[in-house]
C-alpha cells in the first residue's frame, strides 16, 4: 500500500539542490531572478524560531539591495524578499525571490536544511468527445458489466458525503454553477491571497469539484467543496510551485482549525516537477490527519520513472486511470495513466461528463485524464466517511482498497498498477 512507503493538471520538473548554485559570471548590477525560491527549514524549528528567521530573511535581502542603491547598481525590478510563509507540523518554510548574495546568505544559515527553485505549473488539456457519462456508473457497480452497459445509473446510500468537506485545489471553482446547490464556497486564492473571491477561468477545477460533489454528476452529493486556487489561465506562466505550497498551507491549516480532519479531504489533479518541499508539506499534512487524494498523471510512465510531485509524497493516496473498456487507460505512447507500484487504486477517467464554466450557472463539459480519475475517489472519501464514521486517513484508505473489486482489469495493460477498481461497495 503506497502510504505506507516511500504524493495532475498534470506537468513540469523542478531542480532539487542542497545548496544553490549561484551564476558567479553574474554581474550585481544585473541581480536577475528567474523565478521565487522555496527555502525549508530543519523540522525542529518551532513557530516563534520561523518568525524570527523570516525577520531576518527580509533584513538581509534589505541589507543588500540597500548596498546596490548605495553602489549605484539597481536596475529594474528588484527581488521582493520574502512572500510566503508555510507551516505544516514540522513542515516550515518560506518563498519569495532573491538574489544571489541573499541566497548564499540564506543558505549558510544553520537552520536551512534545503533550498529549491520554484517551479512552473502546467495543465495537461483534456480532450473532448461526445459519449455517455459512465465513471458513476464504473465504481457502483460490479464488473464484469462494463460500465457503458449499465445506462448511467449510480448506485449509492442516500447520506451522500453530508457533512463531508472536498478542498479542491485547482484553477478555481465555479460555485455560482446551479449543480452545486449552494454547497461550493470560496476558500483561498494563492494568486492573489488578499481577495475574497475569484474565478476558474479554465474549468479544471469546476469539473473535478463536480465529480465530487455535484447533484447529477457527483460521487458524494450532498459534500461541501471548499475552492483552493492555485493556477489561472490568464497568469499561467506564472504559476509556480510556490503557490501550490501556498494552497496545500492553507487548506490543510484551514481543515486543522476548524477541526474537520475526520470530514475533509485533499483533491490534487495537477503535477509539478519533483519537489521535495511540496512532498513534505503533504507528508506533514497527513500526519495531522489531513488525507491527499492525487493523480497519478498522464504521461504513459512509471511513477518513480516520471518522478513528480505529488505522487512522490510517501503518504499520497494515489489514483491511476481506466477506460471504459476496464484496461489501464492509454492513447498513445505519450499519453495515457502513469503506472507501477506507486499507484494505489484505479478508477474511471475517460470522456466524464461533470460542471463546466461556459455560461456560470448550468454549463456542462466532458473531460479525461486522470484529473478525472481522482475526484472520483475523493468523493468516495467523503462518501465512506459519512456513511461508516471512518476518522482517520488510514481508515479511509483502507477501507478504500478493502472495498475496491479485485482482478476485474485487464492485468496485462496495468504493468504493475494495482489490479484494484475504486468501489463504494453499494452495487449489485
Amino acid at each position: 500500500m503506497h502510504i505506507f512507503r516511500n504524493l495532475y493538471f498534470l506537468g513540469l520538473l523542478v531542480p532539487l539542490v542542497s545548496s544553490i548554485p549561484i551564476d558567479q559570471s553574474q554581474t550585481q548590477a544585473s541581480n536577475k531572478v528567474e523565478r521565487d525560491y522555496i527555502i525549508v527549514l530543519k523540522n525542529n524549528i518551532s513557530k516563534r524560531e520561523l518568525l524570527s528567521h523570516t525577520v531576518w530573511a527580509r533584513e538581509i535581502n534589505a541589507k543588500f539591495l540597500r548596498k546596490r542603491q548605495d553602489s549605484g547598481l539597481v536596475q529594474g525590478i528588484e527581488p521582493a524578499g520574502v512572500k510566503k510563509v508555510f507551516d505544516i507540523h514540522k513542515f516550515k518554510a518560506y518563498s519569495g525571490t532573491f538574489d544571489s548574495e541573499t541566497l548564499n546568505e540564506i543558505n549558510k544559515h544553520k537552520q536551512v536544511d534545503y533550498i529549491e527553485k520554484a517551479s512552473p505549473i502546467f495543465l495537461n488539456e483534456f480532450k473532448t468527445d461526445l459519449t455517455d457519462e459512465w465513471g458513476l456508473s464504473g465504481i457502483s457497480h460490479k464488473v464484469p458489466q462494463f460500465p457503458t452497459e449499465l445506462n448511467g445509473t449510480y448506485r449509492y446510500d442516500d447520506s451522500a458525503g453530508e457533512g463531508m468537506f472536498a478542498y479542491v485545489i485547482d484553477s478555481g471553482v465555479n460555485i455560482a454553477h446551479k449543480d452545486f446547490e449552494g454547497r461550493a464556497e470560496i476558500g483561498y486564492d494563492a494568486l492573489h491571497p488578499d481577495s475574497k473571491t475569484h474565478n476558474d477561468t479554465h474549468g479544471h477545477g469546476t469539473h473535478t469539484a463536480g465529480t465530487i460533489a455535484s447533484k447529477t454528476y457527483g460521487v458524494a452529493k450532498k459534500a461541501r467543496v471548499i475552492s483552493v486556487k492555485v493556477i489561472d489561465r490568464v497568469e499561467y506562466k506564472r504559476n509556480t510551485s510556490a503557490d501550490l505550497l501556498d494552497g496545500i498551507n492553507w487548506a490543510a491549516n484551514d481543515i486543522v482549525k476548524k477541526n474537520r480532519q475526520n470530514f475533509a479531504v485533499i483533491n490534487l489533479s495537477m503535477a509539478i516537477s519533483y519537489s521535495r518541499a511540496i512532498n513534505d508539506a503533504i507528508d506533514n499534512a497527513y500526519k495531522l490527519g489531513v488525507l491527499s487524494i492525487v493523480a497519478a498523471g498522464n504521461n504513459n510512465m512509471n511513477v518513480k520513472e516520471e518522478n513528480s510531485s505529488p505522487t512522490m509524497a510517501s503518504k499520497a493516496f494515489v489514483v491511476g486511470a481506466i477506460g471504459a473498456n476496464n484496461r489501464r487507460w492509454i492513447d498513445n505512447d505519450r499519453i495515457g495513466s502513469n503506472y507501477g507500484d506507486m499507484v494505489d487504486i484505479m478508477a474511471p477517467r475517460e470522456n466524464i461528463m461533470s460542471l463546466g464554466i461556459g455560461n456560470n450557472i448550468d454549463a456542462t463539459s466532458l473531460k479525461s485524464g486522470t484529473s478525472m480519475a481522482a475526484p472520483h475517489v475523493a468523493g468516495l472519501a467523503c462518501y465512506l466517511r459519512r456513511l461508516e464514521g471512518l476518522k482517520s486517513p488510514e481508515e479511509v484508505t483502507s477501507r478504500l482498497l478493502q472495498l475496491a473489486q479485485k482482478d476485474v482489469l485487464d492485468g496485462a495493460s496495468l504493468k504493475g498498477s494495482p489490479n484494484l477498481l475504486a468501489y463504494n461497495g453499494n452495487g449489485l
